[in-house]
């Protein structure tokens, strides 16, 4: 018993000292291993900085609309289809296939014709590959008729645009005013558009006072024309002088307007079709319509003054 009880105390001793120096290398003259160490956490860093885009050059835009929904806007469209030029169209859905007398009598041209087609035919497809537009229900003044009235504005203009989307199945952005004078609209009716209906730009029927600049809109709620493109020698005086002209540091607009009757009323069909040919010769020029233009710009121009 003493002899065994004397080896359990030499033989643990023994073995604690075994485990202790366990880690060491065999070799007298070797260093120590050191304990792995975890790697060092990288540093985050910032993603790079996104590179602003490109400015692109300052360009030359051409754009045009014709008012009413009539028949001579069929004649219009076979002259742009031949050289290929986009057009907006203007349209009232509440006077589908009424014809106005009334302006044969106001231009002084007896027998002159102002028919808007019929709905049947605005569904065959009269307009199909072009802008169609609002210009209200019924051609009234809307400020001059309605206004404070706010929901027969929203009436004349929403409905409107709710009927051309049904028609072209594209929801209309933009409208002509009626009359088109800034009479016929007020910050009201601006204000009430904008709140109530998709309408985000409307052009007036006076030309800009600085025409011959060919600014783009201070405000697309108040958006002037350059001149009325159907009477043709000051159409052509301006677009002569548009094609001239050079790209400095600002873009440049050439906005033309009117009715195809008045094409009839001055016999000036052919006077227009070389207006067009020569837009589309012009190399710098960008051709677009009201909405495209719209698209293009909508970020830097404000719908009205409180934008």
């Amino acid at each position: 018993m003493k002899f065994k009880r004397f080896f359990v105390f030499i033989l643990i001793p023994v073995i604690l000292i075994g485990v202790l120096f366990s880690g060491c290398t065999n070799d007298p003259g070797a260093k120590p291993t050191s304990a792995p160490t975890a790697e060092p956490t990288p540093t985050p860093t910032e993603a790079p900085p996104t590179p602003e885009p490109t400015p692109r050059p300052p360009m030359k835009y051409f754009t045009m609309s014709f008012d009413d929904g009539i028949t001579q806007d069929e004649r219009i469209i076979e002259i742009l289809k031949k050289y290929n030029m986009p057009c907006t169209f203007n349209i009232n859905t509440g006077l589908y296939g009424v014809r106005w007398d009334w302006v044969a009598e106001a231009v002084g041209k007896p027998g002159l014709l102002h028919q808007r087609f019929t709905k049947a035919q605005m569904e065959s497809g009269i307009y199909d590959g072009f802008d169609v537009e609002v210009h209200t229900l019924n051609h009234p003044s809307l400020a001059g008729n309605y206004g404070n009235d706010k929901s027969s504005i929203i009436r004349e203009v929403g409905d409107d645009a709710k009927n051309i989307e049904a028609l072209t199945g594209v929801q209309p952005c933009g409208m002509a005013y009626p009359g088109g004078l800034e009479s016929d609209t007020s910050d009201y009716v601006i204000k009430t558009i904008l709140e109530n209906t998709p309408v985000r730009f409307a052009r007036l029927a006076v030309s800009h006072k600085k025409a011959s600049q060919f600014l783009l809109p201070e405000y697309w709620m108040m958006w002037y024309p350059t001149c009325n493109i159907c009477n043709i020698a000051t159409a052509k005086l301006f677009l002569k002088k548009f094609i001239k002209a050079e790209v400095t540091d600002r873009d440049l607009l050439f906005y033309g307007w009117g009715h195809g009757y008045e094409l009839d009323q001055t016999d000036s069909w052919d006077e227009f079709e070389e207006l067009i040919k020569m837009i589309s010769e012009a190399d710098d020029i960008v051709c677009v319509t009201n909405a495209e233009f719209y698209n293009i710009f909508k970020d830097r121009i404000p719908s009205w003054k409180d934008d």
